[in-house]
């Protein structure tokens, strides 16, 4: 028998039993998916819209600021953006309130992120090249790694939470990820228009004030409903960092799972990254974004199925065969060129086979948790969750780190009229043929993630320790 599984029973018998709010520890309400949907929304607004699709075209292209520099702090800012996750991983871990342990902290953040948001973009247009680059670097440490850590980390931790069923936790994640392909899709379709019309700043505060409401309905529409007592406090173990940390760091997925986000959210940032420079310098036509997000619409449709997917073959068979269509998608991208048609093929069977694989990795974070508790005996949403806030920051900043490298090494020059063939040439690889790179690097990590195996008996043994 499977060491881990001797130790997650023996491990049932000696530790004491933690109370479940049983009406609603299985079963969760639509109403409550979609509330839960929306703090994704609003996260995203940042991480994968303005701030990850726009923010260096915004950097270099109208302040001015060389493409080198903002890769170079792209890199330099993750070293203190994993202090960061760590730090706030055991916090979660230790805030009891009456709102919850991870919950409270979309409220608290709400306001910042708005503020975080709209710093971002306003670049002092007279200082000199060091001093807008010295304003970058503190706001994006402020948004990234203090306020974006602060409120993101929380929320992927709050799924754990809010239930133990498997199945509701992947319904939970396919409409969080059809809210969040929505709202991606039309952030990159009306950004570029607004661009054009009222300027950064201006669309920073509309999605800032945006982003901070989605919150809000977010907090207030959630509840936690594993482990709290009948006032919504949390009612598990006040366990101490040196305590929780050895037994996080004995949880071998807690690894594979940081390794996933950082490869996933590389490619999806480096790609998002350079199709504002694809677009406006390779194809010419910067509006040509707005129609080619439509192309996201398969994704959403293809959420609708996850959950049903999922419970025929499982989350990580699921994700692998994803990763095989989105490395196809990615290389019809490639060889694309020019060819609009092509292009959107490409798209389209790219964003089909990210739908999996996007809905099953938040998921699978909860089955992370429910994994170290069923090994170790200790519950840690908070630090399960920093591999979860970690590898995602860390692959949004090589994201766009990657992604800005590529237009430094070819010779990207944000202030001219025509670039490079050299340029053109490192736009086009970024945005095509990289992401079947990464979706090859996902299938490798996928291969050793088979968490799948013992799920339910996991399951059944939480279950029976927290009646």
């Amino acid at each position: 028998m499977d060491k881990s599984i001797q130790s997650g029973r023996a491990m049932q018998s000696t530790l004491p039993k933690a109370k479940v709010k049983t009406d609603m520890a299985g079963h969760l309400p639509i109403s409550e998916k979609i509330c839960y949907g929306l703090g994704d929304c609003a996260a995203n607004i940042y991480a994968v819209g303005l701030g990850g699709t726009f923010l260096t075209g915004y950097y270099t292209d109208t302040a001015g600021i060389a493409a080198a520099a903002i890769a170079t702090m792209m890199l330099i800012t993750r070293v203190f953006d994993g202090i960061t996750d760590l730090i706030m991983g055991g916090i979660v871990d230790k805030t009891r309130s009456r709102f919850g342990k991870a919950r409270p902290w979309l409220l608290w953040t709400a306001p910042l992120m708005m503020i975080g948001m709209i710093l971002l973009f306003m670049v002092p247009q007279n200082a000199s090249e060091g001093g807008k680059l010295l304003y970058a670097y503190l706001t994006y440490i402020f948004m990234s790694c203090i306020v974006y850590t602060a409120n993101n980390l929380p929320y992927n931790a709050l799924l754990a939470r809010m239930t133990l069923d498997v199945q509701e936790r992947a319904q939970t994640a396919s409409i969080r990820f059809i809210m969040n392909s929505v709202v991606t899709i039309i952030i990159n379709a009306i950004t570029p228009v607004l661009v054009l019309k009222i300027g950064f700043t201006n669309i920073a505060i509309v999605y800032g004030i945006i982003e901070m409401i989605l919150l809000l309905i977010c907090f207030f529409g959630c509840k936690e409903h594993v482990d709290v007592d009948d006032t919504g406090k949390s009612n598990v173990e006040n366990v101490p960092l040196k305590k929780a940390l050895p037994a996080v760091l004995k949880n071998k997925y807690f690894y594979l799972q940081a390794a996933l986000f950082l490869v996933l959210y590389l490619g999806t940032v480096a790609s998002g990254t350079l199709s504002y420079y694809y677009f406006k310098s390779v194809m010419g036509n910067l509006a040509l974004l707005s129609i080619m997000s439509f192309a996201g619409v398969p994704t959403i449709i293809m959420n609708f199925f996850v959950p049903h997917m999922v419970a025929k073959f499982g989350k990580r068979k699921l994700m692998i065969y994803g990763s095989i269509v989105t490395a196809i998608g990615s290389i019809i991208i490639g060889l694309a060129n020019t060819s609009v048609p092509m292009l959107l093929f490409g798209t389209v069977v790219k964003g089909i086979g990210s739908a999996p694989i996007l809905s099953g990795i938040f998921a699978m974070t909860a089955d992370i948790v429910d994994y170290g508790e069923w090994k170790t005996g200790i519950r840690s949403e908070g630090l399960i969750n920093s591999c979860t806030s970690f590898g995602m920051k860390v692959g949004i900043g090589l994201g766009s780190a990657v992604g800005t490298g590529l237009l430094a090494i070819g010779g990207y020059n944000g202030m001219a009229d025509v670039q490079s063939a050299g340029a053109l040439s490192a736009i086009k690889f970024g945005y095509g043929y990289l992401g079947a790179i990464v979706a090859a690097g996902c299938i490798i990590i996928l291969l050793f993630m088979n968490i799948d195996k013992d799920l339910d008996r996991i399951q059944a043994d939480l279950r029976a320790r927290h009646e």
